[in-house]
């Protein structure tokens, strides 16, 4: 028979025993949560139309804002879907945010879109899940832009990441969808489409007037006179891109300006060699994005400042009253683009040419303050 003495010290080591077995159980619970998830990483992201290159620091990218979906059954609701929001940077190499966890062996599929600096709501189709697409709505959009805007349209994961970052990947187009392999084998390659039409600007300089004179690009900027602020539903679907979006047709109420060049101190030169080079077109590295609009035509104004120099490197200037000289020059083209050009994904170059009127006569105001043309 058990005295009372005893009877505490059986308790106490039931207790200290049940406590141990507890600790190890859960210790045992975080080690298996641990080894079910694991952290997206993101191989290449690349882009339709050829028009993309895998990043580095002379082409920067922008964030990616993602959504990844997967069925998680409720009692209220078996085909129930959750859906984690989470982005994609890039430094050196693509990474996620920690949000964007999966578990092995699992179906997932993934949306997005860039730059994350977007306002964008989400919702499954109707009637459907999210195995079957998504509604992107794309709020705020700026009329015109220095961000290539874009969307997710295709996810394809990798075993490996040992692929040559040169090697750019072929995804199909509109597989949104994508099963885990074991921890630490889920890399995925992603494929954007452009929203919005990109417009480069080209200058070229006359191989007889670049015998007289060169020319000193100082700032070039793009206008557009339709309104920012506008949104966009995109239907994607499973087996299927963006498609032909519907944009708003834009009202010419307010000027927007990109500016592609600003600078005094690398100034972009259009000169001899340049003309006499096989491709005398000196193409800005910073294009601009342009919302596609209902219309025949789509209007903008490019407009560019610029010094003129003479061949022993002088300074021309414009006299433009008795005491005053004016050095610094401006030329403003009105620009009308078919509306066929301006379709997401297209790319349109505006090459300018510098000419002056009269070459003949060499003391012709024209030869020192000479225009600039679309051609």
């Amino acid at each position: 028979m058990m005295t009372e003495k005893m009877t505490y010290r059986w308790l106490w080591s039931c207790l200290i025993a049940g406590g141990l077995l507890l600790l190890s159980g859960c210790s045992g619970s975080s080690e298996d949560d641990q080894q079910q998830f694991d952290i997206l990483q993101f191989r290449a992201v690349t882009r339709t139309e050829g028009a993309f290159k895998i990043p580095n620091e002379e082409t920067p990218a922008s964030n990616i804002r993602l959504f990844l979906a997967t069925l998680a059954p409720t009692n209220e609701d078996p085909n129930h879907y959750s859906v984690v929001e989470g982005t994609c940077s890039y430094s050196n190499q693509w990474s996620s945010s920690s949000s964007l966890k999966v578990k092995e062996e699992t179906p997932y599929y993934l949306y997005g879109y860039m730059p994350s600096s977007i306002s964008a709501s989400q919702s499954a189709p109707e009637g459907d899940d999210y195995s079957k697409g998504i509604n992107l709505t794309l709020s705020n959009l700026p009329a015109i832009t220095s961000d290539d805007i874009c969307v997710l349209v295709g996810v394809q994961r990798v075993e490996t990441k040992s692929t040559e970052p040169t090697e750019l990947p072929t995804i199909t187009e509109g597989q949104y969808g994508f099963r885990t392999g074991i921890k630490g084998k889920n890399y995925l390659n992603l494929l954007m489409a452009h929203l919005y039409t990109k417009v480069k600007v080209s200058f070229k300089i006359d191989s007889d007037y670049a015998e007289l004179r060169s020319i000193h690009l100082k700032k070039v900027t793009l206008t557009s006179k339709y309104a920012d602020g506008e949104s966009v539903t995109l239907n994607l679907r499973s087996g299927q891109g963006i498609g032909s979006p519907t944009f708003p047709s834009g009202s010419e109420t307010e000027e927007h300006t990109v500016t592609l060049l600003n600078t005094s101190d690398a100034e972009k030169v259009l000169d001899k060699a340049l003309a006499d080079s096989e491709d005398p077109a000196l193409t800005l590295d910073l294009p601009a994005y342009c919302r596609p609009v209902a219309g025949d035509t789509y209007n903008l104004t490019l407009t560019t400042t610029y010094d003129v120099y003479d061949t022993k490197g002088s300074k021309l200037g414009e006299k433009i009253s008795e005491n005053e000289i004016k050095t610094e020059r401006t030329s403003v083209n009105k620009i009308q683009l078919n509306m066929a050009d301006v379709r997401p994904g297209k790319e349109k170059v505006l090459v300018l040419t510098v000419m002056p009127t009269y070459l003949y006569v060499l003391s012709d105001n024209d030869a020192d303050n000479p225009t600039i043309k679309v051609e």
